[in-house]
């Protein structure tokens, strides 16, 4: 029960912080972010083979997708020098 307990407060955080975070961008008019994640997690599930880290998303992908699983790491940084929609899974350019 108690590792339990603890991935689940830690996803809520995750997911609040995460939230926040795009909650801010929003407001600043930037509409994509660049993901931070581990380098084998994937955008929807760990096992997915569409990998978050280092991938430039709209916003509205990013709080569809705030974290891919308990205890993810990911984290969003505001790119407001890309301007425009992006593909789910488009690169850093």
């Amino acid at each position: 029960m108690r590792a339990w307990a603890e991935a689940a407060t830690l996803a809520k955080s995750a997911v609040g912080y995460n939230a926040g975070t795009l909650n801010r961008t929003r407001q600043a008019g930037v509409t994509t972010v660049e993901v931070f994640d581990g380098a084998d997690c994937g955008w929807t599930t760990h096992q997915d083979p569409d990998k978050a880290n280092r991938t430039v998303r709209t916003v509205d992908d990013a709080a569809d997708w705030p974290i891919s699983h308990p205890r993810c790491r990911r984290a969003f940084g505001p790119r407001p020098d890309l301007t425009g929609s992006t593909s789910a899974a488009s690169g850093m350019t």
